[in-house]
């Protein structure tokens, strides 16, 4: 079984780290002859954080020497590109319409031509089919139906659903994969409201559940080491932050009112005798375009007492970061992946909704109340749940362990579920 993996983005981002790095785990439990090679679009960050060989992705490779090209022309291009590039592929997919006998870039077909070499493609999840993130965020997919290669769409959340050239991709992908599985319900919600096909949708779960805690190969860096001695000196609330941005718009904030607002939630926790363990599932390596440890430094103003916030300045990979948000008491995390990665390595974690992700998962998870709306951060009643939850740990911790356990168990029948229709394929 020969299977290609495509990362949702990069493994700068620490979720989708987790993201990929769950599903390797998995399928090296259930299938470990399986021949697996992963495509990021960094791969030599990615390679180095997930400790495995990983490739590059051409499309992006490609979508970067577009954007770049010099000179009026160059401009013309990419505008054409933007407007029309998706079209043209979809015309080649399906064989219709006028565009299909436009020539396409050299990239697509050599892409295409990669692709035959694989049994089957696996779009691992995450947040990727967001209208806001606009349709190139399909070409792979379209790629992979040219190449006829079945798709397999691991642990998504899909939408919002609110362009139309957006839909018109989204109801072509979603209905001709082999599989759509959602790793929350809200996604599909928000298909039904807004009439996207769902015949081959299935229930599924994010698949960063499934990372193995590696204790018996483990070996932890200075930096853990200092991070696990800095928590054994304190009790220690972990928190995760981020720019808002291109959300903020849709909530009705601003950067500085969000980080205003958590910082009133860091004062009460400090008073109430924690330390804040700051860590970011985004930094700035390898050139990715987010780095949370500067909204994070950005906070530090607002405090009373910033000598008991300590903001991780180390390149950490997810399951180190799994390490040290394990030692923690509970995690107060802007970024999905920092709850999940939390919980899975048996801390609870109140996630903050920015969009509707969080909102599913928690409630997927059966803990519904863990998840809580962006705007009662805004209106300071977060700070009200972070010291309840604190006051009931042991209950909580009680229902995580079984919460954790059986979204495992749903994640590993998800993929085995896949693996068997790859292999009734060949």
């Amino acid at each position: 079984m020969k299977l290609l993996i495509l990362g949702n983005h990069t493994c700068g981002n620490r979720g989708d780290s987790a993201i990929l790095r769950g599903l390797l785990d998995a399928i090296h439990t259930l299938e470990p002859d399986a021949d697996v090679d992963v495509m990021s679009r960094y791969p030599v960050s990615s390679s180095w954080l997930l400790n495995r060989p990983v490739m590059g992705d051409p499309l992006y490779a490609q979508m970067k020497r577009h954007n770049t090209a010099a000179g009026v022309m160059g401009r013309v291009k990419k505008a054409l590109r933007r407007r029309y590039q998706h079209q043209v592929l979809l015309s080649r997919v399906t064989d219709t319409g006028k565009l299909r006998n436009i020539a396409i870039a050299q990239g697509f077909t050599d892409f295409v031509r990669l692709l035959s070499r694989y049994d089957a493609i696996i779009q691992v999840g995450g947040s990727f089919f967001v209208d806001l993130y606009g349709v190139p965020q399909f070409e792979h997919a379209l790629c992979a139906f040219m190449a006829k290669k079945p798709l397999y769409m691991i642990g998504h959340s899909v939408g919002p659903f609110q362009e139309p050239q957006f839909n018109q991709l989204a109801n072509y992908v979603f209905g001709q994969c082999e599989a759509l599985i959602l790793r929350e319900s809200v996604s599909l919600n928000l298909m039904q409201r807004s009439d996207i096909t769902t015949r081959r949708v299935e229930q599924g779960v994010d698949t960063a559940w499934l990372v193995d805690h590696h204790d018996g190969d483990f070996v932890a860096s200075y930096a853990v080491n200092h991070w696990l001695q800095q928590i054994a000196k304190r009790k220690s609330v972990a928190i995760t932050l981020r720019e808002l941005a291109p959300f903020d718009k849709r909530l009705g904030t601003t950067q500085q009112a969000y980080e205003q607002a958590f910082a009133e939630v860091v004062n009460q926790i400090i008073a109430a005798g924690y330390q804040a363990i700051v860590l970011s599932t985004c930094t700035g390596i390898d050139s990715y375009n987010k780095d949370d440890r500067m909204v994070a430094l950005s906070l530090r103003q607002y405090l009373n007492d910033p000598a008991q916030y300590h903001v991780v300045m180390d390149e950490l990979n997810d399951l180190e970061m799994g390490k040290i948000l394990g030692a923690c008491c509970l995690t107060v995390g802007t970024r999905l992946h920092s709850a999940i990665i939390s919980m899975n390595f048996g801390t609870p974690a109140i996630a903050i909704n920015y969009e509707h992700k969080s909102a599913g998962i928690m409630q997927q998870l059966g803990m519904p109340e863990m998840a809580i709306d962006i705007r009662h951060l805004l209106d300071g009643s977060l700070s009200d749940m972070v010291t309840d939850t604190l006051g009931q740990l042991p209950a909580i911790n009680d229902r995580l362990r079984t919460a954790v356990k059986a979204e495992r168990e749903n994640g590993m029948q998800m993929v085995s579920s896949v693996l068997r229709r790859v292999g009734e394929g060949q």
